[in-house]
């Protein structure tokens, strides 16, 4: 009996809650005008949305992303509250397929109607990684997901769904609560061959566009953990690729193996004879022991045999076209793979370096690729980093600095391009590096046997600090002092940048200094031409050149205005209040009327100067603008040469950069005042940071070691082996 009466009293209460709710909704018009408008929300293309929502939500995402979709399959007005400005908050339980959850929507009173004013929030994610679950024991189930580094905690209703853990989702939610997601498909990646914001081009697959955005995870025990957006690392295998269900190529996530991507060899993009571009309209391949040529993504095939020549040549419409004499081979605008026979070497005929071939070409190890873009055809070199050195060592160190020299720059070489395997500079290319100063050298000179010697007897060190590989930068000649890492180079836009505590401006000599920041003290250094130094033997450690007035206009002319749209943040006028801003720069810059330097690094190094013209005064900033803007070759007709006098007596004309920014000014004025020429006098060669190359030759005629070297230029690091 107690038993009927209990059930009895559980369905008085439903059907007055019943009651109650249809007699709240019915005396209530903006719950009824709310009510109508969610009863009608599969069905927005047979109803006006103006009778219910102020026009300018009508691109709302809550009406974007979930009407007409079902994705809402019911609701329950809840209970309304007075809001701010006399509008009304309705409390509504929204109903998906996951089960319930209570959401506000504000209303607002136009011409004695209601209308929705502000929706609940809703955001679509193309592309999440679930990372993370418990379970409340409520009504919902409580998610952290990870977007491209971010953590976002939301919720799903409970309804017995689970989201699996690592797998990659697209996902929408209101307010915090997930109303639909989708898995993403996976795809299988044989070879990551390039790869940018816009493509990625795999070996098998060929190119694949991104059309919205590419998400890159590394994947550790089972973990995904965010690296970064849109580019992925050259030369990695096995990558998992997921997409949309609905969109192939929208909002892709990947999945990389670190332990997949080689560390043994290196991609290097190879530009023409004189350097001037990474881009080729005809290139002429040959081989001595012969080659096949392979396209896998069309799945063409040929061979040569040795002495053959394939011609390739580039087709904006068709990619590239080969040709073997007047036979076309082929046309395609996916990579072309050049593998040589029973080990031999590649000869890209149309390549000649100056310094180190005839005019058969330049030979290389390893296979070559030919790939085309918009801009020609590019050349991509892939060899063992060991045998890349090889031709590194000789290429940025005169062998006749003996073994123990070609040592250390053996060891810092192989620093860099192990970094470059994780930098993007060139990954559109297909390349870690290209062959040029822009990389470092590779191949301008032929390999030799001791720089071979040097690479074997230090195979696979590289130096570390904190168990990562250090940025091993080196340059020619110091002149007598190097610099701070973060006074000579810039880090997204900020200068000066961050401290790096293995790249920092010591004494080349036995001793000490005073301080360089002091213009005097500078002076005073670099006018000491005999020195122990241990730079002293190189041509640049002490320089000088004078510039008439004329001359140092025109090269202002020439390479300000274009400094300033590389580098704009660096190139500033100061204004009438006296501060310095980004700003036009004027096509006519006038007279010159003054140089000074406003600032230097603790090894000296110019980090501002500023130039007076009548039309303005603007400020440098960073040693390579000073050094670009400055170019010491005369542009004035009828005018010689501008020489540099150089610390051994020989003299260089018309030179492609000023040698260093570690310079001090002496200005020559007229009768009237007016600047006649101006005196520079300097040390070194090169930006200053890391290490030295005549420093290091000048350590080893003391006795020192190729470890005690390293240890000297890169302070506080260790040798590990790569391999």
């Amino acid at each position: 009996m107690k038993f009927v009466r209990r059930v009895s009293l559980y369905v008085a209460i439903l059907v007055l809650g019943g009651i109650l709710a249809y007699f709240f909704i019915i005396k209530n018009p903006a719950s009824r005008s709310l009510d109508e408008l969610l009863t009608r929300i599969n069905d927005t293309r047979n109803i006006s949305l103006d009778d219910y929502i102020l026009p300018e939500l009508n691109e709302d995402p809550f009406i974007r992303e979930l009407a007409d979709q079902n994705i809402i399959v019911d609701h329950r007005i809840l209970g309304s509250q007075r809001w701010d400005n006399n509008d009304v908050k309705i409390n509504v339980s929204l109903i998906s397929e996951y089960g319930a959850f209570d959401v506000g929507f504000i209303m607002t009173k136009v011409n004695n109607k209601w209308f929705v004013s502000q929706f609940p929030r809703v955001i679509q994610i193309g592309a999440a990684v679930p990372i993370w679950v418990k379970d409340n024991g409520n009504k919902a189930i409580e998610y952290k997901i990870d977007v491209d580094g971010t953590a976002l905690y939301c919720m799903l209703p409970s309804s017995g769904d689970t989201i699996n853990l690592g797998t990659p989702i697209s996902l929408i939610l209101v307010e915090d609560y997930i109303v639909q997601y989708q898995e993403l498909i996976p795809m299988h990646l044989y070879r990551i061959m390039s790869s940018s914001k816009d493509f990625i081009e795999d070996a098998v697959l060929g190119y694949i566009p991104v059309e919205s955005s590419l998400s890159i995870y590394q994947v550790a025990n089972g973990t995904p953990t965010f690296l970064n957006k849109e580019v992925l690392p050259i030369g990695i295998a096995d990558v998992t690729l997921y997409h949309s269900p609905s969109y192939k190529n929208k909002d892709l996530v990947a999945y990389i193996d670190p332990s997949k991507m080689p560390n043994d060899i290196i991609r290097i993009a190879l530009n023409d004879s004189e350097f001037q571009s990474l881009y080729h309209q005809e290139i002429s391949i040959s081989s001595n022991q012969g080659a096949f040529i392979k396209n896998l993504v069309d799945g063409l095939e040929y061979s040569i045999e040795a002495g053959d020549k394939l011609i390739f040549r580039y087709n904006k419409e068709l990619g590239s076209s080969v040709f073997q004499g007047n036979n076309l081979l082929g046309s395609s605008h996916n990579r072309w793979y050049i593998l040589p026979k029973n080990g031999g070497h590649i000869t890209v005929n149309s390549i000649k370096r100056a310094q180190s071939r005839s005019s058969n070409g330049t030979a290389y190890r390893g296979k070559v690729e030919i790939s085309s873009n918009q801009e020609g055809l590019v050349i991509i070199n892939e060899v063992n980093l060991e045998e890349y050195l090889y031709s590194v060592v000789p290429s940025e160190m005169p062998v006749k600095f003996g073994l123990e020299s070609l040592k250390v720059q053996a060891i810092a070489a192989r620093s860099y391009a192990v970094r470059c395997f994780k930098s993007t500079g060139y990954a559109s290319l297909g390349a870690h590096a290209d062959d040029s100063v822009s990389s470092q050298m590779y191949n301008n000179i032929e390999e030799t046997p001791i720089a071979i010697q040097a690479v074997e007897e230090t195979k696979g060190l590289i130096p570390v600090f904190n168990g990562n590989v250090i940025d091993a930068r080196f340059f020619s000649t110091s002149c007598g002092y190097t610099s701070n890492f973060h006074e000579t180079w810039s880090i997204d836009g900020v200068f000066p940048s961050i401290e790096v505590p293995y790249l920092v401006a010591r004494p080349q000599f036995i001793g000490d200094a005073p301080s360089l920041y002091n213009e005097e003290n500078f002076r005073a250094f670099i006018n000491q031409k005999e020195s122990s130094s241990y730079d002293k033997f190189s041509p640049f450690f002490r320089w000088s050149l004078t510039m008439n007035r004329q001359q140092i206009e025109a090269v202002l002319h020439k390479n300000l205005l274009s400094l300033q749209k590389a580098q704009p943040q660096f190139i500033l006028t100061r204004g009438k209040d006296g501060s310095f801003s980004q700003q036009p720069i004027p096509e006519d810059l006038g007279m010159l009327q003054n140089i000074a330097v406003i600032s230097r690094g603790q090894g000296g190094n110019i980090m501002e100067l500023e130039i007076t013209t009548t039309s303005g005064i603007y400020k440098i900033i960073k040693e390579l603008n000073i050094r670009q803007l400055l170019k010491p070759v005369n542009l004035v007709p009828d005018e010689d040469p501008i020489e540099i006098l150089r610390h051994d007596g020989s003299v260089v004309k018309d030179f492609s950069i000023l040698p260093s920014a570690f310079f001090y000014i002496d200005i020559h004025r007229d009768n009237n005042g007016n600047i006649s020429d101006v005196v520079f006098t300097g040390g070194g060669y090169g930006h200053g940071v890391g290490m030295s190359q005549y420093g290091v030759y000048g350590l080893t005629l003391l006795g020192k070691t190729y470890t005690e070297i390293i240890e000297h230029f890169y302070p506080g690091t260790e040798l590990h082996n790569l391999y």
